[in-house]
């Protein structure tokens, strides 16, 4: 499952979060299912060559255009100023990522090879945060935002430690300047001090291994994870 696809999904949270509780989150969750649409492919979610990458851009399109009109809808023209601010960094990879012959692009497509392998060991550190977002739905208000930065950072350091292992780091560093290009830095800013290992993250969420309720789950998000789970 594509790294860069599942923190978009991370974005939509923090935006859902943060703006718009007066809106469905339901409206949210449909956006975030387009994202992980985009993930499935026969290179486990990482497109290794132009043909994949531009399918895959037709999907993230479509989501961008879902979260710029839940957006207009759920929020107020001071909020919508700054979420153009916040976004505007993953609007400019967007259309770099989705334009052939961009250095960012073939940067990408040099270590989609690995990538793609490395992904194919990653469901351990999907299902811990399959069964952590299943909590970020179930928790008080005031509580989502620190228990999505603790799923968030234990998501970023499981993939981080296999995409390191079987790439280098120089694959790592390349994943995370997508990362603060799409999210404009969001998640660093909002979830500073969340390490998985504080006492808040690891009173927060489930103990790593425990098994999501998958396709049970109140959530539709973790319902839709189950897609690549298979729980």
């Amino acid at each position: 499952m594509n790294y860069f696809g599942i923190s978009l999904c991370f974005l939509v949270l923090f935006v859902g979060q943060g703006y718009a509780q007066t809106c469905h989150l339901r409206e949210l969750d449909l956006c975030a299912a387009t994202l992980l649409v985009f993930t499935q492919n026969p290179s486990g979610g990482i497109g290794t060559n132009d043909a994949e990458l531009n399918k895959q851009c037709g999907y993230l399109k479509e989501a961008d255009s879902c979260l710029r009109n839940f957006t207009r809808k759920c929020t107020t023209p001071l909020q919508r100023e700054l979420i153009s601010f916040v976004s505007e960094g993953g609007n400019r990879l967007l259309t770099e990522y989705c334009t052939p012959g961009t250095q960012l692009r073939q940067s990408y497509l040099k270590h989609a090879s690995c990538l793609s392998q490395a992904t194919k060991g990653q469901k351990g550190c999907v299902k811990d945060l399959q069964s952590a977002l299943e909590i970020v739905t179930s928790v008080e208000w005031d509580r989502r935002i620190p228990a999505g930065c603790c799923a968030y950072r234990r998501f970023q350091g499981c993939t981080e430690s296999l995409v390191e292992t079987k790439c280098g780091k120089e694959a790592v560093e390349f994943i995370n300047i997508l990362l603060r290009m799409a999210a404009s830095r969001l998640p660093d800013i909002i979830c500073q001090g969340y390490g998985p290992q504080t006492n808040e993250c690891t009173s927060l969420l489930p103990a790593p291994g425990t098994l999501p309720k998958g396709a049970r789950s109140s959530s539709v998000l973790s319902r839709l994870f189950s897609v690549y789970t298979g729980l």
